[in-house]
């Protein structure tokens, strides 16, 4: 009979193996982190490629078939960086072979604000986008540059589809999930309004439309004062459904159900964005609940916009966050702008803007690094600064019809142009170190100033939530009756 050997392992063997574990499961934890991070990242392009795309094929397809001299955007409603923009125009409708039937258009505005795209028309109203970081929408040569070139001046076609010609860029941000970087990406188009060419290549055209327009101007007035009112998004009475057949109030009820269902898809999607937003609070101080670190205020804060399911409650929660970043800025502006302290409320409105601008091109730029080492080839998102400062067109009505003012001969928006340029170049964020590496308290006042704006997209939409449900319920009600 043998013999077994049996001994314990000593406590160096327990701790070489322990040391060994660590070092295997360290390098298996560091590579599926790194395809985590890539899977959310190529997630959150795909989101906001389609997202852009489908919008972008939507604009160019109005803008093609807008009717000359219909475009407008109310002066109130536009920012000059692109981010907020309301326009609205009457377009021509499209018969079933995609062919522009001249004799009926419809009403179309787009609505940008706080990330939020919309797209209305006289019978429905659709979420594009709740990522959109700006829209740019510009004639594609100035009248100054008409004309420059031989074949401008020997053809007339030419010219024509050259002064009808947009450019229209859409710039989108999405969070990436579990990490602090942002994913930039820019669609671009170019169309030519029909409408437009047609009646620069020949002075003699004249669209059907137009033609009935004046045959019936004289004998037929149009009531449209209903039409507002049963419009998407509008809220209706009791006394107005009552006057409409069973079949007219179920198709009702089918668009504000659509639109029910856009709005809480948007509502999701926003809170997915909240939930993705990094406040700069680390492991040990979400485990310490009595950490009173800055990133922990502002997660605090976070988790209160992300639950808030009324407008009440976000409000509520927007206020709390605002309140904090008025208490930042101070600080944060005068270590950005030399003698903040000193200068005239007036300047100081110029030197915010153009520090809120360089304080998101500073995003801008990572992202652009960051998405050129993932694909050399990719495109550049173009940087704030440069879209606020560049001096478009500005069109006007007066007696005589619609007046131009070229880029070239707007001196009034140059000069501003030149003073915002110069507050940016004169502001410096070196203080605040590397793009993802800054301390805890500016990664807090990055998160909130992103927070923010997410807030308020979440109360439009659930303002357009909360109508569509009550106009579904009262339709309900007229049926049930």
């Amino acid at each position: 009979m043998s013999e077994t050997n049996k001994r314990a392992m000593t406590l160096v063997e327990v701790m070489v193996a322990i040391f060994i574990s660590t070092i295997v499961l360290t390098a298996i934890y560091g590579v599926w982190i790194r395809v985590q991070r890539q899977i959310a990242r190529s997630n959150a392009k795909q989101t906001l490629q389609h997202e852009l795309r489908t919008a972008a094929n939507h604009l160019a397809k109005d803008l093609k078939a807008i009717r000359e001299g219909t475009f407008e955007a109310p002066p109130g409603e536009q920012s000059a960086d692109g981010t907020a923009m309301k326009i609205s125009f009457d377009r021509f409708i499209e018969t079933e072979d995609e062919k522009i039937a001249q004799d009926s258009t419809t009403k179309v505005e787009y609505s940008l604000k706080n990330g939020l795209l919309t797209r209305k028309t006289d019978d429905s109203l659709d979420i594009l986008s709740v990522n959109v970081d700006s829209m740019i929408i510009a004639r594609a040569v100035d009248e100054a540059s008409l004309g420059a070139t031989d074949l401008e001046s020997t053809d007339e076609d030419f010219k024509a589809g050259r002064e009808a010609m947009l450019d229209v860029a859409i710039t989108g941000k999405k969070r990436i999930a579990g990490s602090r970087d942002e994913m930039y990406h820019i669609e671009r188009t170019s169309l030519v309004m029909r409408d437009e060419y047609y009646k620069n290549t020949n002075k003699t055209y004249i669209s059907n439309f137009d033609l009935a327009k004046l045959e019936t101007d004289e004998v037929m007035v149009n009531d449209s004062s209903q039409d507002v009112n049963f419009g998407p998004g509008g809220a209706f009475t009791l006394e107005q459904l009552e006057n409409l057949d069973p079949d007219q109030l179920r198709g009702m009820r089918d668009t504000q159900n659509e639109l029910y269902n856009q709005a809480n898809e948007a509502f999701n999607n926003i809170n997915d964005n909240i939930n993705n937003t990094e406040t700069g609070n680390d492991f040990l101080d979400t485990l310490a609940f009595w950490s009173d670190s800055e990133g922990e205020k502002v997660a605090d804060m976070k988790d209160d916009l992300e639950d808030a399911d009324t407008q009440e409650e976000v409000e509520a929660a927007v206020n709390a966050l605002e309140t904090y970043a008025e208490g930042k800025e101070e600080s944060f502006l005068s270590r950005s702008v030399s003698g903040w302290s000193s200068m005239s409320q007036e300047d100081k409105m110029l030197y915010k803007k153009a520090y809120d601008l360089k304080v998101q091109d500073r995003a801008i730029k990572a992202a652009n690094e960051k998405a050129k080492e993932d694909n050399p080839d990719a495109e550049e998102s173009p940087m704030m600064i440069d879209l606020v400062t560049e001096v478009q067109d500005q069109t006007y009505e007066d007696e005589s019809g619609t007046q131009t003012i070229s880029a070239s001969q707007n001196e009034e928006l140059q000069e501003e142009a030149r003073e915002l340029k110069d507050a940016y170049d004169r502001i410096s964020l070196d203080w605040m170190g590397e793009f993802g590496d800054e301390d805890e308290e500016i990664q807090a006042y990055n998160a909130v100033k992103s927070l923010i704006t997410q807030g308020r997209s979440k109360l439009d939409t659930i303002e357009m939530r909360d109508q569509a449900k009550e106009n579904r319920d009262l339709i309900d009600q007229v049926l049930g009756s």
